[in-house]
């Protein structure tokens, strides 16, 4: 993954300093934000994640080396949050329903390729043009949840066992910077002499189960009551519905499903054109 993104930049950097391309290339700094989707395993089955309204903010630097191709630098800061019913057996192999929460804030730094469909107007001025757009990033997320208004950070606590030997569980905690692969589209528009907006929707596959802390990892409760590395928090976060001195030792549940999770961006961008372009457009309609 790491050399995709070296690869790409060393490519836009050629793109920069070619002498033919010189006369078509500009830059484009600008700011991004809107709404910060989850889905995962504590948010509503189906399109219900769109529900909870998760806010976002960031800037772009978009470079145009060409027509129709372009190379955008984003820096995205939000957060997700999502809270959703679920059961889990109690220390008597009852199911107890209960509402499990979790919060985190994300950071993302990518490199995206865009790659413009067909222009309304003149590509060199005024235009309306719908992109694709592909990219990677990297991105380094927290999931907390709380305990009577006060927050915990969940990972170290390790709620589904990592680290105990003797078990089917990952030999250490799930990592909080992890890679991500983005795909999605849009619309740009420059309506004046250097001012661009757009609006767009890509998603992001991460690669992990863990963006809520949650998986489908099945786990023996006293496994993460006795964990050294662990803690009583780690066991109430991981079945809160358990009394911990009447937990037998057989008590075995999964906390949630098997797929890993997504966020999504759903932002609107305002940016300025960097260096003298501008002109009256002609109107017509380009392939």
């Amino acid at each position: 993954m790491k050399t995709s993104i070296y690869f790409s930049l060393l490519l836009a950097l050629g793109l920069m300093v070619s002498p033919k391309l010189a006369a078509q290339q500009y830059f484009e700094l600008g700011v991004q934000g809107g709404d910060m989707p989850y889905n995962g395993d504590l948010s509503d089955p189906n399109l219900g994640f769109l529900k909870d309204w998760n806010t976002f903010g960031g800037f772009y630097l978009r470079y145009r080396p060409i027509s129709r191709v372009g190379f955008r630098f984003n820096g995205i800061f939000g957060n997700i949050a999502a809270e959703r019913e679920t059961a889990l057996p109690d220390e008597t192999g009852q199911s107890i329903t209960f509402t499990r929460d979790f919060r985190s804030k994300i950071r993302e730094f990518n490199l995206a390729v865009e790659l413009d469909l067909f222009y309304l107007g003149d590509p060199e001025d005024r235009f309306v043009a719908p992109y694709i757009m592909g990219g990677i990033g990297r991105t380094s997320f927290n999931p907390q949840s709380q305990i009577d208004g006060v927050y915990y950070d969940l990972q170290p606590l390790r709620t589904e066992a990592q680290g105990v030997s003797g078990g089917n569980y990952d030999p250490v905690p799930y990592e909080l910077d992890i890679t991500t692969i983005h795909v999605g589209g849009g619309v740009r528009a420059k309506l004046g002499e250097r001012f661009v907006v757009g609006g767009e929707v890509s998603g992001r596959f991460t690669g992990t189960d863990y963006l809520d802390d949650v998986s489908g990892r099945r786990v023996n409760y006293i496994d993460v009551l006795s964990n050294p590395l662990s803690s009583t928090q780690g066991a109430y976060f991981s079945n809160p519905v358990v009394d911990p001195a009447e937990a037998p030792s057989d008590l075995v549940y999964a906390r949630g499903g098997g797929s890993n999770d997504f966020y999504f961006l759903i932002n609107l961008t305002l940016g300025i054109r960097l260096g003298n372009w501008g002109g009256g457009g002609n109107g017509c309609y380009s392939f």
